[in-house]
């Protein structure tokens, strides 16, 4: 297998490019406290398959935003207004935020995304990008 100094590079650059949105945009908001989950991936011979553990959280209460190399899953409560005739003196059930951003171990065709949310598992399918054409170094004559 060749080096690539270029390709490297790029993956580096894309990697920096990640890091400084994550930083830039995944913040936690005001008093939103932001918990990671835990996240399975595995892969066959051409699919890159995700699953997360999302106990608590409906379906609309989840967004997925996909690149060709990473994956940011946010699941945040909606808080709902319930009016109850008796006096409420703790309430913890409707609060928090979770998310995740990974970096993906190949490239991914975002396009075919296929997911199913069940008992609190979220599954994501991916078809995996076929490898590009490597650049072949041509000899001057």
């Amino acid at each position: 297998m060749n080096w690539e100094p270029f390709e490297e590079i790029e993956r580096m650059r894309r990697r920096m490019e990640r890091l400084m949105r994550t930083f830039w945009y995944g913040m936690p908001i005001a008093e939103e406290l932001e918990k990671g989950f835990p996240v399975d991936m595995a892969e066959s011979e051409d699919e890159l398959i995700l699953r997360a553990d999302l106990p608590g959280f409906s379906r609309d209460e989840i967004a997925v935003r996909a690149s060709d190399d990473s994956v940011e899953i946010a699941a945040m409560h909606k808080e709902k207004k319930v009016e109850r005739e008796e006096r409420m003196f703790r309430m913890e059930r409707r609060v928090g935020a979770a998310r995740r951003f990974l970096t993906l171990p190949t490239e991914v065709d975002v396009e075919s995304a296929k997911t199913s949310f069940e008992n609190g598992v979220l599954e994501i399918r991916f078809k995996k990008k076929k490898p590009a054409k490597k650049l072949k170094e041509i000899k001057l004559e």
